[in-house]
């Protein structure tokens, strides 16, 4: 009997310490992300746009020129949204509208075997204000925020020309209104409760705009004008 009792201590000394060990707490699992992000938000940006009025000349039935109308300038404006954070993840929803300064101007010949006499065309194009309405995803990690972007972008096309055919002159002024997508991304920080800073790439696709000039004894000369723009921005966020 007694060598049983001391086997069964034994045994106990053994496995008390693996028993202890099962019993000791385990390291609690990371905690999630706090939603930093989420709620209503009010900001401004300002930055700088790059882009191109792709200006396809034609008359009777014929495109005669094709040419690329470089638009560059300053974007400033303000933007509102709403970001939804579940986990790491970052959901939402913003507008915002531009003023713009991006401007070019280009000079088009027509030959006078296509228009009946020779014709120049000087345009001043520029995108004088535009707005986008998009949706945001993106990963948020402290206080960072890297997210994408895309959506409904819209705008203004402001042209004026002075054009010539023969002893005929003419001038001409439209604001048109365009209209498409644009897509990009960019990233957010928090430096102050309420407060983040952001920094922000978009590439705008605005569509087109159409205009006829018409000379007498000239046949009319049709312009489609496919704009798009590059932009770069920064801007500063107050979340409510």
């Amino acid at each position: 009997m007694r060598k049983i009792i001391l086997a069964a201590s034994g045994a106990l000394a053994i496995a008390a310490p693996a028993f202890a060990a099962d019993l000791s707490p385990r390291p609690a699992p990371a905690p999630l992300p706090l939603p930093l992000w989420t709620g209503f938000y009010i900001g401004a940006n300002a930055g700088g746009a790059i882009g191109v009025a792709e200006s396809d000349f034609s008359a009777l039935g014929t495109t005669f020129a094709s040419v690329n109308n470089s638009l560059t300038g300053a974007v400033a404006g303000g933007q509102v949204g709403y970001n939804w954070q579940s986990g790491p993840m970052v959901y939402g929803v913003e507008a915002d509208i531009q003023f713009s300064s991006a401007k070019g101007t280009l000079s088009a010949p027509c030959a006078v075997g296509l228009c009946g006499a020779a014709l120049t065309a000087n345009y001043s194009q520029e995108v004088s204000w535009f707005g986008t309405l998009r949706g945001r995803v993106g990963y948020a990690s402290g206080g960072w925020l890297v997210y994408a972007t895309g959506g409904y972008a819209y705008g203004q096309l402001t042209t004026d020309a002075n054009a010539s055919a023969g002893p005929a002159s003419a001038t001409f002024s439209a604001k048109d209104f365009i209209d498409g997508w644009t897509a990009g991304g960019g990233i957010e920080v928090q430096f102050a409760p309420r407060w983040s800073l952001k920094g922000e790439y978009l590439y705008a696709d605005l569509g087109r705009a159409n205009h006829t000039f018409v000379f007498p004894g000239v046949p009319a000369l049709n312009d489609s004008t496919h704009v798009t723009l590059n932009i770069v921005r920064a801007g500063v966020n107050f979340r409510f």
